[in-house]
């Protein structure tokens, strides 16, 4: 006897309705529907023996029907009906009750399950053409503020998020700290990021750009950074499996990475797709230009992300008509040519006045939009010559004595970028709450590093008034306070407006003593751009927002990867940097006053620079005017200008 036949009928039949049924939702559905029908039809045929044997005379109704609504319970015998046809009924009723309820329960359960489905974020995303941001932290509510601005020209964008978070809490958190979002839709779904399934289901083979967000903050110890590094490289290892059969057209991806080591992993995987970034690379770089330069850090603001003035890559339909690129300034109205791409693809920016347009591929503008991009064949402007022609005034250079209070992932790159800077003999210390052997060891590869640059290092508890008057903070130009470590944004925040307010209180009680204006610039970094206002309040004139600094550069790079070398090109001590310079240097004291934005540009130019804004002094404090910052006005706009205002300029150095 085979071992088939040693099970009856019965045990075959259980065993391959098991089988059908543990399918899922589909076949319970199919089973009960079968089983309903057949109890119709076995309805059916008893009554039409009963009808048969026991024939109601005064009963008239269609049989069919009858029983139909009999077994969904909307309808009894009829008290004209005889016995048999009532037992045939009830028992009809009966049998429809436990088959229908059974039908109908299954479909309200399985419609719950569909809604906890939706609520899990488990569901397929069928969108195309889309944004697709992996991870959720601190920087998600900026990256998508930028994206809003962004896509305000689409009618209808959409942002999709995955995040192993619940779907609940995150779409709750949006909620609370987004606006109107414009065209934008955004729709989040919970997974672990690292899956591809979880990536196909959110459309990685049809994103336009994909944003990786790294766990870890730049207070977080090292080895947390290195762990969420590692992560953050598991996801576009993950990203470039899930479009392997169209590797050839991977999606732009940008991603934070706090480590070197990881950074480099990171691009070999995809080169010409993956562009990573690291917050304290660039924050430390702009920390220190800022530091000497009042005002910077809002220029920065304006230029970087989606607010305000932004940077493309533009070519016109025709040629450049063999034009050089001084002036090429002048045949745009309201954007500023920063420099070129050339068609090697390298960047080049502030190329000499005399460089040929030639041998560029595209230029870097610098637009509110890019709608007001537009080439002019001939010359829209012509400005008049009205700084200095024969001679080039300069500022004489002087010694600088710069204070950096907190030690973070930055601290070093600031010491270094400040030692790069400087002259020889200026001073450069750092303060600490707790120096250990690793800090010092750091701090003095640096000093070794540039001998002819004085720098200290000093342990104090910089939450008691009277250590932090020890340092006679009022000798510096200026003192950098740098976030510390905390739980969330606003816990780091209010340690850093605390110290901030007790060395604002010492300048008070020395110029009360002494009758001298303190003219230390205090810089702050900042977590939460919310705490701008009490900043400005404190006396506060610039300011690095960490978090939506690099939120705006991780939503920019997503929609444009090129403009990162750019950024680098800028942030960076080599080559050519921001400044905000007194207008003395290039216009004489005798022809201020109304001047047009052009007269500016050409003035710039006999320096060998570029002109992209102006900064009047009168309105520093004032956030409704940008604090007098006007970034990339169109060359007609006119300005009263006075001794006391500035230029912004791209230059190699600030004299």
């Amino acid at each position: 006897m085979s071992a088939q036949s040693k099970f009856s009928w019965q045990e075959r039949f259980q065993y391959k309705f098991d089988n059908f049924m543990s399918r899922g939702g589909f076949s319970v559905f199919l089973a009960l529907v079968s089983a309903f029908f057949g109890a119709f039809l076995l309805m059916t045929v008893l009554r039409y023996i009963s009808e048969w044997l026991f024939p109601n005379t005064d009963l008239e109704s269609d049989l069919l029907w009858d029983v139909f609504v009999q077994l969904i319970g909307l309808r009894d015998t009829g008290d004209e009906a005889n016995f048999s046809t009532k037992t045939v009924g009830v028992l009809t009723i009966f049998v429809g009750l436990v088959l229908f309820s059974s039908l109908v329960a299954f479909i309200t359960q399985e419609f719950e399950s569909r809604l906890t489905l939706l609520k899990k974020g488990k569901s397929l995303v069928v969108e195309k053409n889309h944004t697709l941001i992996l991870g959720f932290n601190d920087r998600i509510v900026d990256i998508i503020s930028e994206l809003v601005i962004a896509n305000e020209s689409e009618s209808d964008a959409v942002v999709v998020i995955l995040s192993a978070q619940d779907k609940e809490k995150m779409d709750d958190f949006l909620r609370d700290k987004l606006g109107d979002l414009k065209t934008t839709r955004v729709v989040t779904r919970s997974g672990t990021v690292t899956n591809i399934n979880n990536l196909n289901k959110v459309g990685i083979k049809v994103a336009k750009s994909v944003v990786i967000l790294n766990d870890a903050k730049g207070a977080d110890p090292q080895e947390l950074k290195k762990l969420s590094d590692a992560r953050v490289v598991k996801t576009i290892l993950a990203t470039v499996a899930a479009n392997e059969d169209q590797k050839s057209s991977l999606p732009p991806i940008v991603a934070e990475i706090h480590s070197e080591q990881y950074r480099i992993l990171a691009q070999s995987i995809a080169p010409e797709a993956v562009t990573t970034l690291n917050e304290a690379d660039i924050l430390g770089r702009i920390l220190v230009q800022t530091s000497r330069s009042v005002g910077l850090a809002t220029v920065y603001l304006n230029v970087v992300g989606f607010t305000g003035n932004e940077i493309y890559f533009y070519r016109p339909e025709s040629d450049w008509q063999n034009l050089r690129f001084s002036e090429l300034q002048f045949h745009f109205y309201q954007s500023i040519p920063l420099g070129v791409q050339d068609k090697n693809g390298n960047v080049i920016i502030k190329p000499d006045n005399n460089y040929n347009l030639i041998d560029a591929e595209s230029i870097i503008v610098l637009a509110e939009d890019d709608s007001q991009i537009k080439f002019y064949r001939e010359p829209f402007v012509k400005p008049q010559v009205l700084g200095y022609v024969d001679s080039r005034k300069t500022l004489a250079r002087e010694t600088e004595k710069h204070l950096i209070i907190g030690w973070n992932s930055k601290t070093k790159i600031c010491l270094q970028e400040y030692a790069k800077y400087v002259l020889e003999g200026s001073e450069i210390n750092l303060v600490t709450h707790k120096l250990t052997q690793e800090i010092e060891d750091q701090f003095d590869e640096i000093r070794d590093a540039y001998p002819e640059v004085l720098m200290q290092i000093w342990q104090i508890d910089v939450d008691v008034v009277e250590e932090l008057q020890t340092l006679l903070p009022y000798q510096y130009n200026s003192i950098s306070i740098l976030a510390s470590k905390g739980k969330n944004s606003e816990e780091i925040d209010a340690k850093t407006l605390t110290i901030l307010l007790e060395i604002r209180q010492i300048f008070l009680q020395y110029t009360e003593q002494t009758g001298n204006l303190v003219t230390t610039e205090l810089v702050v970094e900042l977590a939460d751009s919310e705490e701008t206002d009490l900043v400005i309040k404190a006396g506060v004139q610039d300011f690095l927002l960490s978090n939506q600094f690099v939120s705006k550069i991780l939503a920019q790079v997503s929609q444009e990867p090129g403009v990162m070398s750019v950024y680098r090109y800028l942030f960076s001590a080599e080559g050519s940097e921001m400044y905000i310079k007194p207008i003395e240097l290039f216009f004489p004291p005798e022809k201020l006053g109304k001047l047009s934005f052009a007269d500016c540009v050409f003035a710039a130019q006999s320096r060998n620079e570029i002109c992209i804004g102006v900064k009047i002094t009168s309105q520093s404090q004032d956030k409704q005017k940008n604090f007098g910052i006007y970034i990339a006005p169109s060359l007609e706009t006119q300005f009263d200008l006075t001794i006391e205002d500035e230029l912004i300029t791209i230059a190699e150095d600030e004299i």
